[in-house]
């Protein structure tokens, strides 16, 4: 008696465990290829968050004591990576900059310029601090900043948006992932070898030390991981790169706080 009564209770539990789950599917089906109420946010309706290289004198680390030097961390989130493991992203658009900065201590709020030809830099002249002041007198100064507008892919294959901005000392390491990525060939289904889109892969996003006499940094460190193979990474990567590519020039740029290291101005 006791046996069959166990039985019966296992039996509800399952059909009610199963109609839960249909339930929940049932619930699911309604939220795809409908109306999202999202059909007249664009990209310049959102605050796009930035993935920061953080430095010892990074202000979020005096927030959070998780954060290290070397930690690549979203403005946005907070979420963060060590300088090991790294993060995994798809460059979908890249956009070079020469943003025109009001002197550190004016008051600006934001940028006096954003120049896209570097015929600009014809107009400046390099300081003791290396950096490049107009020649107007008026104390602003020009920095060269390349700009990728990435997709970030984590560990369970989840998506989300970003753009990196890269200048200084992080030309460097920017150049060599621009070469790796116009040096990456594919092969059709003739046998013929081309140049894919620059979303067409993933790269991992690691940092690493530099040191500069008893000076110490961070640069980046990029390199290639894969093809995408996933339908839904494809499809992401595809969207963002066509509709940044018409709203790249929305970008407001960020001024961050800058330290002399033997003749480079490290970004902080």
């Amino acid at each position: 008696m006791i046996m069959k009564t166990k039985k019966k209770a296992a039996r509800k539990k399952a059909v009610t465990k199963k109609s839960n789950g249909n339930h929940a599917v049932a619930i699911l089906n309604q939220f795809e290829n409908v109306t999202t109420g999202f059909e007249d946010m664009g990209a310049d309706d959102l605050q796009l968050p930035r993935l920061k290289l953080l430095q010892a004198m990074s202000p979020e680390l005096e927030n959070d004591e998780a954060l290290k030097a070397g930690h690549i961390y979203n403005s946005v989130t907070g979420e963060h990576w060590d300088s090991a493991t790294g993060v995994r992203v798809v460059p979908c658009v890249y956009h070079k900059t020469y943003v025109e900065w009001a002197p550190v201590g004016s008051g600006a709020k934001g940028p006096v310029n954003v120049h896209r030809s570097k015929e600009v830099m014809g107009n400046t002249v390099r300081g003791e601090d290396n950096k490049y002041y107009t020649n107007d007198n008026s104390g602003n100064y020009i920095e060269e900043t390349a700009n990728y507008f990435v997709v970030i892919i984590g560990g369970k294959g989840e998506t989300s948006q970003a753009v990196i901005s890269m200048k200084s000392s992080q030309l460097t390491p920017s150049r060599n992932w621009n070469s790796k990525m116009k040096n990456l060939k594919i092969k059709n289904s003739k046998g013929v070898h081309f140049t894919p889109p620059m979303w067409s892969h993933s790269y991992v996003l690691r940092t690493e030390k530099t040191k500069n006499g008893d000076k110490t940094w961070y640069k980046w460190k990029v390199e290639v991981d894969s093809i995408l193979t996933l339908e839904h990474h494809v499809g992401e990567a595809r969207a963002f790169s066509e509709e940044m590519s018409l709203a790249k020039d929305k970008l407001i740029p960020v001024q961050e706080e800058t330290k002399e290291v033997s003749g480079e101005s490290i970004p902080f």
